[in-house]
């Protein structure tokens, strides 16, 4: 009878179980489709699912492209994106996958010093990566003229303009910006380049699941379900402990180093 039940409980999760389509885009170490298991979210993500039954297909474009897809109902979800109050209007985020600090780049020739409030960065020529968030209050004042901001389509781009006195400041994470430049920039052009250590906005990435999509919800219930299953078990520390991790101090958060 025992045999019996769990033989039904086995075939029941193999009926349930399916291969899940994500978008996503490039942001190594994070994730890239040159890296070692496509990075630390797609490994993340991939695991959280496993727990679960499901497997994970990412599919890798540019990041507007990404999000315009999965509005789309394109794919079964978006990875990985800041919970920004436009997104919940049609997407479910999911339990925060990671945290990170957003901090301003410069060039050395024209340090950024002491800031307390973007509307002291007016006089600054500031790069943007299409498709990001920074903040509400960053891309207000951008749209208001306060803020002089130039977006172009990638972060490499954005480097390159800093290098050629093109713009001032460009925000980005700490850990994708010191592999970008390593991989991309030589060791006398990366010394010309500093960040300031206050941030723009720390915040956390999630998965987002569309809410016109009728399974989201139990999606993102069971995302969750993994999420919690791979912290609980070590694996995710194991998997953020790759690149670097470090508790905040109030030991609720881990960011990346």
């Amino acid at each position: 009878m025992r045999v019996a039940l769990l033989l039904c409980l086995l075939l029941s999760t193999f009926a349930q179980s399916k291969q899940l389509k994500i978008s996503i885009g490039e942001y190594p170490p994070f994730a890239s489709q040159e890296a070692q298991q496509q990075g630390i979210v797609p490994q993340v993500i991939r695991a959280a699912f496993e727990t679960q039954g499901h497997t994970v297909q990412f599919e890798f474009m540019p990041w507007g492209r990404s999000f315009a897809s999965s509005l789309k109902g394109n794919y079964d979800a978006a990875a990985f994106w800041f919970c920004a109050p436009e997104r919940q209007k049609d997407f479910y985020c999911s339990d925060p996958l990671h945290y990170e600090a957003i901090h301003f780049y410069f060039h050395k020739r024209k340090p950024l010093h002491d800031w307390q409030s973007l509307l002291e960065l007016s006089n600054f020529n500031i790069g943007a990566t299409t498709g990001y968030s920074y903040s509400e209050e960053f891309w207000q004042l951008a749209q208001r003229g306060v803020l002089n901001v130039d977006t172009v389509t990638t972060d490499l781009q954005n480097f390159k303009k800093l290098l050629k006195d093109r713009i001032d400041l460009f925000p980005m994470a700490t850990i994708p910006a010191k592999h970008l430049l390593k991989e991309h920039f030589s060791a006398q052009e990366i010394e010309q380049i500093d960040f300031h250590p206050k941030p723009l906005m720390i915040e956390s990435s999630h998965l987002l699941f569309l809410k016109q999509s009728k399974e989201s919800k139990q999606l993102l219930e069971t995302f969750n379900l993994g999420l919690t299953a791979i912290k609980e078990s070590g694996k995710y520390q194991t998997i953020l402990n790759s690149v670097g991790a470090v508790k905040s101090p109030s030991a609720e958060h881990i960011f990346l180093k």
